[in-house]
């Protein structure tokens, strides 16, 4: 009996660990502010609506609840996109699909832009499916990680 409550208490002690420290809910407005007001991008960015994010990444209405996307001058290739989604293996493959085209789109003019993308970020987290292309991966990948511990 021991044992078994030991188990539990180990068990029970180990999820609280894993939870503790992490926000409950990715907000597209707080992310989407403090990324846009850091420094891991060559420029500031440009909110784009709904359609002009569709169009861009390559989405439907049905495949996000929620979205909020930043774009740079094409200059660069400088951006982020926040989707909440039902579906976000879906909405992953799609924006994989969007950094493919980007690297072959700048690799032939801005390699330097190109090699950005190499370190983009895309991640899940909750239903809230993030990508961050920025000069500095590391950083903004840093940022975001911070962003979750709040």
């Amino acid at each position: 009996m021991k044992k078994l409550f030991m188990i539990f208490i180990l068990t029970l002690a180990a999820m609280c660990t894993a939870s503790c420290g992490k926000i409950s809910e990715i907000s597209s407005a707080e992310l989407a502010e403090l990324l846009n007001s850091s420094s891991v991008f060559s420029e500031r960015l440009t909110g784009i609506d709904a359609a002009a994010a569709e169009k861009r990444f390559f989405l439907n209405p049905s495949d996000y609840n929620e979205i909020t996307a930043y774009i740079g001058t094409k200059a660069t290739c400088d951006e982020f996109v926040i989707v909440k989604t039902d579906t976000p293996d879906n909405v992953m493959t799609k924006l994989r699909g969007h950094l493919d085209i980007q690297k072959n789109n700048y690799s032939s003019y801005r390699t330097a832009e190109a090699q950005k993308i190499d370190s983009a970020l895309l991640t899940e987290y909750k239903g809230t499916v993030v990508l961050i292309v920025s000069g500095d991966g590391a950083a903004a990948g840093q940022l975001y990680e911070d962003y979750l511990k709040k």
